[in-house]
């Protein structure tokens, strides 16, 4: 299996606020990480189709909040997803001839 390799740059963390799910705005600051392995989790299913899935992590933010019964900063991770499918042949189902438009699906 391939690995990348990336080169991290460490800057100043930011402070600012952030609206918890509850509606609460709390502080926060921006924390700096390294990427130590981001893995491919895969899954196939019934119908013989094969899905990956791999969460980039772009944001961690940790909030002034602590959890009651671990002591443990709250942190809040914003990230975006990847996502490969392999498709058996007798799944295929392409547009008719002439119709075929060549745009991106977004998968939310």
């Amino acid at each position: 299996m391939r690995e990348k390799l990336f080169k991290v740059e460490w800057h100043h963390s930011v402070e600012m606020k952030i609206r918890l799910p509850n509606g609460r705005e709390v502080e926060a600051e921006q924390v700096d990480f390294e990427v130590v392995r981001e893995d491919w989790n895969e899954y196939k299913l019934e119908d013989g189709t094969v899905l990956k899935f791999k969460a980039i992590v772009t944001d961690i933010i940790r909030t002034e909040e602590y959890d009651p019964t671990t002591g443990n900063p709250i942190y809040h991770v914003r990230s975006t997803n990847i996502l490969r499918v392999k498709v058996p042949e007798h799944l295929r189902r392409l547009p008719p001839s002439g119709k075929r438009k060549e745009e991106g699906v977004e998968v939310g």
